[in-house]
């Protein structure tokens, strides 16, 4: 086991750049949360999925892109509104543990569990009575991907439980890929990817990283250096955690995983055979030299003389002049159009100010055949511009329908009053929350959002949460195709779907 993969090894530079800890440690350390804008932006949304709905959300992302680590800041800022149960999930994990974790983390009696029949039915009573005292449930499963099929469908029963038209559990799953099991809980699945960090977000995680742990000099990576730990990590957090840990240590620095070659064979016995083996390869080359001699000439002997004969292009006095047979019948082809053409021409140019002596014939008679004419171009003087004006073109410009939703745009940011008088079944799409009103105003000055916009207010916690909604739209599936269409950036920004009585709803209960 090296030094990075053992928690107790200390890496020799930690005295040498001052450090409190390793900085770069695998293990997820609960101070250590880089924000870069990608990862906050999934944050914020959990929060607002454990907050404002009753969505279950499912984290998508490969292994090492920080998964683990947006579970354990959940469960470090979670409030007094809030019972959370973290379960980290394994193929050996049978539901009776996931019940048995449920019942501990949400506060049910020992006694009660030891001499219970049913822990399903105690832990539903348990639930309801959390909600009843409005305290939220809420299961964190880490890698759901990895549990078996059986506790996946206690799971799913457990999530399907209402109480007065409410679930009584909530969740939050981390998986590498989507789970048939999790297709549809109700329509409450959430999903939300997790991309790697940007080129440009590397350095400032490096940094940090260092000083998260008290280093206070300048910075240790050279441009050289980060260039090479993006490459071979791709910003994936794990591997860049690996790369800079060897780098530190003087190793060269690589994340790709060596090949093991099994040695345990005695060497010895082959070499001799080996050294007969080089003598009997180049004794074959020279017998095969031998054999194919004459084969080998000619494919190097140079080819004949002939066969690289070249044609004599055309000269500029084979095509200097353009003759036309004439018959004896009158000749009507597109040759005399084009001379008549040229008459015409010319007697338009004499009549626009042009000097008579400087324009000849443009068409001569060919003294020894009389069938036989020859265009002869002379020189002309070309009139000044402006006697000839030269009419412009101007493209007529294409009108582009500009796309509406179901309401005519405004430039305005609608408020609760437009959101009550939308019809209850119509979907739009909530694309932030925040406890502070300039986020939302940042919000929609950085992304330039207009149209069918509107901010509402609700109570959360004694607080006032402030929410961002998008478009309107007729039913689910037109709501779907939309923003498949929608344009960079928003077509980037995670966003919630959701029916407008639930967002009328949830500004009632605000108002009351």
């Amino acid at each position: 086991m090296n030094e990075f993969t053992s928690p107790s090894a200390e890496p020799n530079y930690i005295a040498r750049l001052a450090l409190q800890a390793a900085p770069f440690n695998v293990l997820v350390e609960p101070n250590i949360f880089f924000k870069g804008e990608q990862i906050e932006q999934r944050y914020n949304l959990l929060l607002h999925l454990i907050r404002a709905s009753d969505k279950v959300g499912l984290l998508l992302a490969e292994q090492g892109l920080g998964k683990s680590t947006l579970l354990t800041q959940l469960q470090l800022n979670k409030t007094d509104d809030l019972r959370i149960c973290r379960i980290n999930g394994h193929a050996s994990l049978t539901s009776m543990e996931i019940i048995m974790q449920c019942l501990s983390a949400f506060g049910v009696d020992d006694n009660d569990v030891k001499f219970s029949n049913d822990h399903l039915i105690l832990l539903k009573d348990r639930l309801s009575g959390l909600r009843q005292l409005n305290i939220k449930p809420l299961l964190l499963i880490d890698d759901i991907d990895l549990v078996s099929e059986e506790p996946l469908v206690v799971l799913m029963d457990c999530l399907s439980w209402q109480n007065n038209d409410a679930f009584l559990l909530q969740a939050i799953f981390t998986s590498k890929q989507i789970l048939p099991s999790l297709a549809n809980i109700h329509g409450r699945l959430q999903q939300i990817d997790l991309p790697a960090l940007s080129e440009q977000e590397v350095p400032s995680y490096l940094d940090y990283r260092l000083k998260v742990v008290g280093y206070k000099g300048e910075s240790v990576f050279n441009l050289k250096d980060l260039k090479q730990c993006y490459r071979q990590s791709t910003g994936i957090p794990a591997l860049i955690n690996q790369w800079a840990h060897q780098h530190l240590l003087g190793l060269k620095s690589t994340v790709a995983n060596p090949i093991k070659i099994n040695m345990n064979f005695n060497v010895g016995r082959f070499i001799p055979l080996l050294r007969w083996s080089g003598l009997g390869l180049l004794v074959s080359t020279l017998i095969v030299l031998l054999l194919f001699q004459d084969t080998i000439n000619d494919l190097f002997a140079p080819k004949m003389v002939e066969e690289m004969t070249i044609e004599k292009p055309f000269t500029k006095q084979e095509e200097s002049l353009a003759t036309v047979i004439l018959d004896e019948d009158k000749v009507t082809s597109s040759a005399q159009a084009e001379r008549d053409e040229l008459k015409s021409l010319v007697s338009e140019l004499a009549q626009v100010a042009v000097e008579p002596e400087k324009v000849t014939d443009a068409i001569s008679q060919d003294e020894n055949n009389p069938k036989v004419q020859t265009i002869v171009t002379q020189p002309i003087l070309v009139p000044k511009p402006e006697l000839v004006p030269k009419p412009e073109l101007v493209p007529k410009p294409e009108l582009v329908p500009k796309p509406v939703l179901k309401a005519e745009l405004s430039p305005a940011i609608h408020q609760k009053k437009w959101i009550l008088q939308q019809s209850a079944t119509d979907y739009t799409f909530q694309l932030m929350g925040s406890w502070e009103k300039q986020e939302v105003v940042a919000f929609l000055e950085k992304y330039a959002l207009a149209g069918d916009v509107a901010e509402f207010e609700s109570m959360r916690n004694g607080r006032v949460w402030y929410a961002l909604i998008y478009g309107v739209y007729d039913n689910k599936q037109a709501a779907l195709d939309a923003s498949s269409k929608w344009p960079a950036p928003i077509n980037t920004l995670p966003s919630w779907l959701r029916r407008f009585d639930s967002v009328q709803q949830q500004i009632k209960k605000t108002a009351n």
